[in-house]
């Protein structure tokens, strides 16, 4: 049983668009936030993304009118589908005789940068949360959205829900952020790819965010990111399964040695992703620089880089990265903007490729375990797998496979780490 002092410790809880996805869903998430606050959890705060499938209605519904509608215009539109959670879970709330109160980003000063659809948290106005748990009311928060100091309507991108929870969390002194989700936590990779993934129930931020970052969907990287800096635990459970059922703790594990660690907790799959390959590009650190700096100042990030140098007596090189697919008409508009600027007198080839895919084996326990990278690479050759391109750090190792090959590739690592 929790103490009286811990109850009172203000906890932040994220549901997501499954867990708010009908009315039925909606009702069965209130009586869970009613029965804990009857049971003394007070100080608790609840943030909702948009109904399931919303967000994309409402995306379809601005492309169909304007494919290159204004910033503003589309977050404006995105942003409304909170707006309906937020309203509908107050109301919830409210026929289980308890007392909330429904905040738009705008109500509750949830200021952001002015970088349309992924924006950045700057700050969080945390007092009308605390007025509201001094009158006994649980405040409902919209995720994804923020605003400008200027009072414009921003998005935060993928996963900005979770981000704005980890955020609210932060703000509050909360002794942890739940995420609640349709699945029990983080595995060891995607059961829908490897049925033999393991839940994993104590995790590292480290780890944690090297997954999200290379293509685990529970977390989104930024919320990860959020939570180890500033030392905020998360915890990631299945909406639909009793309080007490097993899910995964993100938290800092420093005090777990290397040695203790396994040297792979994961696996994970990024299927979105498009290598670019830049041929005839001349050998000269100022023109890398210059090309990445055009790709970066459009808000392109660039993943896995790799380049051939000339041939004795050559002259140009070949460069490869990788970027997310949705991101790879940008970076190539940036690459082509910057080479007519830069007025370079040779032809540059950019060909763009989509079928490929992310494999990485990511785990603390690499730093100190030698023949993690042999038996990775032992494990995809023994499958039949040719290996594109390579990045590595001390706590994981990433393989651009083909597409076709991807699922094939998680199964063989995930059997060669963690099953046996």
């Amino acid at each position: 049983m929790y103490s009286t002092m811990q109850k009172l410790t203000p906890v932040v809880q994220k549901y997501g668009g499954t867990s708010v996805g009908s009315v039925d869903r909606i009702k069965h998430v209130a009586k869970r936030v009613a029965s804990q606050y009857r049971d003394g959890w007070t100080h608790m705060a609840i943030v909702v993304s948009a109904m399931t499938g919303e967000t994309n209605r409402l995306v379809a519904l601005v492309k169909e009118v304007n494919p290159r509608a204004p910033a503003k215009a589309y977050d404006m539109a995105v942003a409304s589908g909170e707006q309906v959670s937020v309203a509908l879970m107050a109301a919830a709330l409210a026929a289980e005789g308890v007392q909330a109160e429904p905040f738009l980003s705008h109500q509750l000063g949830i200021v952001t940068d002015s970088f349309h659809s992924k924006a950045r948290i700057r700050s969080i106005d945390s007092q009308k949360i605390i007025d509201c748990w001094d009158r006994g009311v649980i405040p409902v928060v919209a995720g994804f959205q923020g605003v400008t100091e200027s009072m414009e309507i921003t998005t935060l991108g993928r996963g900005g829900s979770d981000t704005s929870a980890v955020a609210l969390a932060i703000a509050v002194g909360a002794g942890f952020c739940e995420i609640n989700t349709d699945v029990d936590g983080v595995f060891s990779c995607d059961p829908r790819v490897v049925p033999e993934a393991q839940l994993i129930e104590d995790m590292d931020f480290e780890v944690a965010l090297e997954m999200a970052s290379l293509g685990s969907k529970v977390l989104h990287p930024r919320c990860v990111e959020l939570g180890a800096k500033f030392q905020m635990p998360i915890v990631v459970r299945n909406t639909f399964t009793p309080d007490d059922h097993r899910r995964t703790r993100v938290m800092n594990l420093a005090s777990l040695t290397n040695l203790e660690a396994p040297s792979v907790s994961g696996v994970t799959l990024d299927r979105d992703v498009a290598k670019i390959t830049l041929i005839g590009l001349p050998y000269d650190t100022s023109i890398v620089s210059g090309l990445f700096s055009a790709i970066a100042e459009v808000g392109v990030n660039v993943d896995i880089i790799v380049h051939n140098l000339p041939e004795p007596g050559g002259k140009t090189m070949h460069l490869g990265f990788t970027t997310s697919r949705g991101e790879s008409d940008q970076a190539v508009k940036a690459a082509k903007s910057f080479w007519v600027k830069s007025k370079m007198q040779s032809q540059l080839d950019i060909t763009v490729d989509n079928s490929v895919a992310k494999v990485s084996v990511v785990g603390v326990g690499m730093r100190s375990h030698a023949g993690v990278a042999a038996t990775t690479f032992s494990a995809l050759q023994r499958a039949g797998i040719d290996i594109r391109m390579i990045s590595t750090s001390e706590i994981k190792i990433s393989c651009v496979v083909d597409q076709g090959l991807a699922d094939a590739a998680c199964k063989a690592l995930h059997s060669a780490f963690i099953t046996g």
